[in-house]
């Protein structure tokens, strides 16, 4: 039988927040921030940096903006105006951060479409495994070019009897006159 304290320690809640800053960090920002949010047992705090985007997602009104996300986790219940606060005291104007928690929608939308991303990407797969079965002999080398020819072929017979060229009639397929030679060796398209 478990005891109070097994319950308590599987029951331990954790609060995930992550902090979007858009542009440049001001001096000794990730420590500051860290040393702020120590009363509020900080289980991991990572920092991860994305390269310049055009639009970043969080900061639609900025434009080629680098964006450095803090990921962390604390045990203690704290909000995200809290963190607001902790990050405004440090130096950053309010145009420039966000603070998520992780049960906000648009970080719930962002992990679904994150998760649907690396799901159905066919450009992580080395083999290409959904890929159709192609028979290589159909499409290429001297077999194909053989019947390839023997097609072009038998399309020219059926061409040349569709339009009558079989019966007599030379310019049907919009062959050359006959070419002749002058008296002078310049030839001639015309005839003589």
């Amino acid at each position: 039988m478990k005891t109070l304290k097994d319950y308590l320690i599987e029951n331990k809640k954790v609060y995930s927040f992550k902090v979007k800053v858009a542009g440049d960090l001001p001096e000794n920002f990730q420590e500051n921030l860290k040393k702020s949010l120590e009363k509020y047992s900080v289980v991991t705090f990572e920092k991860i940096q994305t390269p310049v985007q055009e639009s970043p997602l969080d900061f639609p009104e900025l434009h080629n903006k680098e964006i450095t996300i803090f990921d962390m986790v604390v045990e203690y219940p704290i909000t995200a105006p809290e963190i607001s606060n902790f990050v405004k005291s440090i130096g950053l104007d309010e145009e420039c951060f966000r603070v998520r928690g992780s049960g906000e929608p648009s970080e719930i939308d962002q992990l679904s479409l994150d998760d649907d991303i690396k799901g159905k990407s066919i450009l992580t797969d080395p083999y290409y495994k959904e890929s159709t079965k192609i028979k290589h002999k159909e499409y290429f080398g001297d077999e194909f070019n053989k019947g390839f020819l023997k097609d072009l072929e038998k399309t020219l017979k059926e061409r040349k009897k569709e339009l009558g060229h079989d019966k007599g009639n030379p310019d049907v397929l919009g062959s050359a006159p006959k070419i002749t030679v002058d008296k002078a060796g310049v030839k001639s398209a015309i005839g003589s």
